[in-house]
């Protein structure tokens, strides 16, 4: 009876810390200053936006985001108006919040779904 009260309370606490780990986002928010922005014709997803914080969360840890303005993901015509609206936050230095997806990449980098400025 004690071998199996034992096993209980050790079965029950597995099972609660499985049910609170806490699981790696697919769609997440990022908030900073754009610093750097990258036009390229054939890598990157065609343009990225370099924010002045860690994307993190499956994303590499150097701030950088592609905007999908290649089209891979979404509509081209929404990545370039993205890619776009940081380029405006750039030159007037204003933070931007871009709604990144971790389940979608560009050569390893994560894409941002949605820029708000």
């Amino acid at each position: 009876m004690r071998k199996f009260r034992s096993f209980f309370y050790i079965l029950t606490a597995s099972a609660l810390l499985v049910m609170v780990t806490p699981a790696s986002a697919e769609l997440f928010w990022r908030t900073g200053k754009v610093q750097r922005v990258l036009s390229e014709t054939s890598s990157f997803g065609g343009c990225m936006v370099q924010l002045s914080t860690i994307i993190g969360n499956g994303c590499p840890a150097n701030g950088w985001v592609s905007m999908d303005c290649d089209g891979q993901y979404s509509d081209a015509a929404n990545g370039k108006r993205a890619f776009a609206t940081a380029l405006v936050a750039r030159s007037m230095d204003q933070f931007v919040s871009i709604r990144v997806d971790n389940t979608k990449k560009h050569d390893a980098y994560c894409v941002g779904k949605r820029l708000d400025f």
